[in-house]
């Protein structure tokens, strides 16, 4: 039955994925983010895994859609920003978690966009803000430690 139950997770894991990167692949700048040698998939992969880990009844009611795109990536990228912070080391598709969230957060609000979404993109920017004013202290403090030494 473990295996069972395990292929089944897996088997949704990968459909919930499919249906993520289609969902960013509309968006035809995510693609720039993606040169070097992770693609879409692995960081969709990455996402849904996350999501799945930590909030899976955001993905209860099946694909990846224009509505649940947000929150989805909102677990993922809060979870990439508490690994960053605490130096863990993170592979590029966790990294482009970050960077690939703050730019669907940046993207211009449609007029039917719920009072939830337009709070949850404005906490996204807030974070991504201090995530990258912490992270810059870390690389400034961590130069200055190199030139006392």
């Amino acid at each position: 039955m473990t295996l069972i139950r395990t292929l089944s997770t897996k088997w949704a894991v990968a459909e919930l994925s499919e249906s993520l990167s289609k969902e960013l692949a509309k968006d035809m700048q995510i693609h720039r983010y993606f040169s070097g040698a992770t693609t879409l998939d692995q960081v969709a992969d990455k996402v849904i895994t996350l999501t799945m880990a930590e909030a899976p009844e955001l993905l209860k009611d099946g694909p990846v859609d224009q509505w649940t795109l947000l929150p989805v990536m909102s677990i993922a990228f809060q979870s990439m920003i508490v690994k960053s912070l605490q130096g863990d080391a993170m592979s590029q598709a966790e990294h482009l978690i970050i960077p690939v969230t703050r730019h669907i957060a940046q993207q211009p609000d449609s007029d039917d966009l719920p009072a939830p979404y337009r709070a949850m993109k404005s906490r996204i920017l807030t974070l991504y803000q201090q995530w990258d004013a912490a992270k810059t202290e870390q690389r400034n403090a961590s130069r200055n430690m190199m030139r006392h030494q």
